[in-house]
């Protein structure tokens, strides 16, 4: 109530005519008794009129500065856009460019966890082995070694798959070693052909590695089975920075054995078993009566074809 009468009085102003002009009058009137009454404020007409005009040009100025600001927007985005492809196409040109010249596909980054790539390309004999070293019943380890109960547990990814014959040089120790291992005289052993393997082992879950210098495997043929012999020639954890208490892999040659079924004649896949086998290291010792080289049980492990290793470890 206290700004109707101001409020229509200058509405009125803004109308033309004599009548208009004549009820502008008689509202002012009736505003100044009442703003004696209940003590109103009253603002002069030309002020009501002139604060009119004032917020028209306010809005319609504040209209067109928020136009201008979006357009400015709209064409300063355009701008970086433009830049930005920009910038793509010339990376992509220079990448391509740099293949060209190169000859080359884009590097790959191997893992030092992997197998080096192969040239038969073929992953059929590719498999992963899952080591758990520690104290085992029966084994001729030193009493203290493994006392504790503690384990350590590590992943090998090797391949049985042939190379080329330029490549196939093997140490003495590997070849003696696994020769070694074959104690029925009855048995006959195959040529021992080189074991490709990744670089390194996979120790706690990728934040420690051990050394892998080279390895051999040869199948041994008994008169009612056959046994995949192996060996890997490690570098141990007694170096490593990391700590695994009173167990330990000892550096030096690591055999392995798995019974053997056979080799596909379509794809030349090996087929062994997927049960628990030893590792075994060569130590001398007085177990036997009289000091010689002694075969000693150094855990167990699995092997895992590869595809499915990976697609069940994620790695």
């Amino acid at each position: 109530l206290s700004y109707s009468p101001v409020t229509m009085a200058s509405q009125a102003v803004l109308m033309n005519g004599p009548v208009a002009l004549l009820f502008a009058v008689i509202l002012l009137l009736l505003s100044s008794a009442a703003a004696g009454v209940y003590g109103f404020q009253l603002l002069p007409v030309s002020t009501v009129v002139s604060r009119h005009h004032t917020s028209q040009h306010t809005r319609g100025r504040a209209h067109f500065n928020s136009a201008n600001n979006n357009d400015e927007a709209t064409t300063e985005a355009e701008r970086l856009l433009s830049k930005a492809k920009a910038i793509r196409e010339e990376l992509g040109s220079h990448n391509t460019n740099n293949q060209q010249l190169e000859g080359k596909s884009p590097t790959q980054i191997q893992s030092e966890f992997c197998l080096p790539a192969t040239s038969s390309g073929s992953n059929n004999n590719d498999y992963r082995l899952y080591l758990d070293v520690g104290r085992e019943p029966g084994t001729w380890m030193d009493p203290r070694w493994g006392a504790s109960g503690r384990r350590i547990e590590c992943t090998i990814d090797v391949s049985f798959s042939s190379v080329d014959e330029e490549e196939q040089s093997l140490s003495e120790e590997i070849t003696s070693g696994l020769i070694k291992t074959v104690t029925t005289k009855s048995s006959k052993l195959s040529q021992v052909l080189k074991l490709q393997h990744a670089p390194f082992a996979r120790l706690r879950s990728g934040f420690d590695k051990m050394k892998i210098s080279e390895g051999g495997y040869c199948i041994e043929s008994a008169s009612k089975s056959s046994t995949m012999r192996f060996c890997l020639s490690v570098n141990g954890t007694e170096g490593s920075t990391a700590s695994y208490g009173d167990v330990s892999i000892p550096q030096g040659n690591l055999y392995f054995a798995l019974p053997y079924f056979g080799t596909s004649q379509s794809d030349g896949s090996i087929s062994i078993s997927k049960k628990e086998g030893t590792i075994c290291v060569k130590q001398f010792g007085w177990n036997t009566g009289w000091r010689r080289e002694e075969s000693r049980i150094l855990g167990v492990f699995r092997a895992v074809p590869l595809v499915e290793a990976r697609r069940r470890d994620k790695f």
